[in-house]
């Protein structure tokens, strides 16, 4: 499942920028706390690195917080609960942006319990979320809550993947149309790169739609370059290019280099997988029939696990029966083969032939 779809249990927030001296850019926040005389708030980034967050600490009912800015950026506010767990009324998208500072007030008894006020661009994002983009968040959320991957039958799996591909579809179509009626709009863009790289199935498709409907200040903002490297490292991947080269540690820690592997095979898969994600062990079992079906006519397959955590990687093959080679840097999201390979999203893979030229993509079940 996709890193970033953790970060829509999270409520939105307006933060802007302040000038304080005439060569430094800030976004800064003048916070009101009501009924919290002291705990702590959490500031990320929306992007494909997974910053890390800031913490921010509340101070007899109020907070301040400041950071470099140069150009507007999708950000997510996350308030601390006294028990430690985060619920969706606890967190809020919101933009940075330069030389603004905006005032904030959280109060955690109220309905929207984060409103930011004085930056004209989150007034556009909460008219964008409440006219424009509720309406299929709300049906995401229905079709979604209280689901439990893991305690799907393969049908069931299959069924709700469709439904999710459906919705992601919907809400695409209205983050183009948006960006069409609003080229220079940052709203637009920063949706279009939530989205993008919340994706299941890479959709360069869509990205390149973005990029080519965006106007000219969005083009060389961070989202602007964002998109045009995006869709320059899917060509790489691509059908009908030759797969990208790597050398990984296997589970001996003996390096493993895919241009070695894929020599003398008729075809071999690369699976991105890990043992923290639902839909990838909800596949495997497909993985594997295809492999005893087809690994004496000259099909492999190499794993290539975004797990950080040695144990629970090596306890998940063992459980799946995964006895192909498996290799993993233990990196996790910062997997420099998840980047080479533009992957945002998991389960994904990759079928390449002898040579490795990439025949197809994204294969699953019935299709593989």
């Amino acid at each position: 499942m996709k890193k970033i779809i953790t970060l829509f249990a999270i409520v939105a927030l307006i933060i802007s920028c302040k000038n304080k001296n005439a060569d430094t850019k800030l976004f800064s926040i003048k916070g009101k706390a009501k009924g919290i005389d002291s705990g702590e708030i959490y500031i990320q980034t929306v992007d494909k690195a997974a910053t890390k967050m800031d913490t921010i600490k509340i101070v007899k009912g109020e907070f301040v917080y400041e950071k470099k800015c140069e150009t507007p950026q999708l950000s997510i506010i996350i308030l601390a609960r006294a028990n430690g767990k985060i619920d969706a009324k606890n967190t809020k998208f919101f933009f940075v942006e330069p030389n603004v500072t905006a005032a904030v007030t959280i109060d955690t008894t109220a309905t929207e319990r984060i409103i930011i006020n004085d930056s004209k661009l989150n007034d556009e994002l909460t008219a964008f979320k409440k006219n424009t983009y509720a309406a299929v968040e709300e049906k995401e959320k229905k079709s979604f809550e209280n689901i439990n991957p893991m305690l799907l039958s393969k049908a069931e799996m299959d069924s709700l993947m469709l439904k999710y591909k459906q919705i992601q579809q919907e809400k695409k179509d209205v983050v183009i149309n948006y960006i069409k009626a609003n080229k220079n709009s940052f709203v637009g863009a920063g949706y279009a790169y939530l989205l993008s790289i919340q994706d299941q199935e890479m959709d360069n498709a869509f990205v390149k739609k973005a990029y080519e409907n965006v106007g000219d200040n969005i083009k060389n903002s961070f989202y602007g370059i964002e998109f045009k490297n995006s869709l320059a490292t899917a060509s790489k991947v691509e059908v009908g290019s030759t797969t990208p080269n790597f050398t990984v540690n296997d589970v001996n820690d003996k390096p493993i280099t895919l241009s070695e592997f894929y020599k003398g095979k008729k075809l071999v898969l690369i699976d991105f997988w890990a043992s923290w994600c639902g839909p990838c062990r909800k596949e495997n079992p497909n993985v594997v029939a295809a492999y005893k079906q087809f690994n004496d006519k000259g099909f492999e397959v190499i794993g290539v696990s975004l797990d950080e955590d040695k144990t629970d990687w090596m306890n998940a093959i063992a459980k799946d029966k995964l006895v192909w080679q498996q290799v993993n840097d233990l990196k996790g999201w910062q997997s420099g083969v998840a980047k080479t390979y533009n992957v945002t999203g998991i389960p994904t893979n990759f079928l390449i032939d002898g040579k490795g030229k990439v025949i197809a993509q994204n294969l699953r079940g019935i299709d593989l």
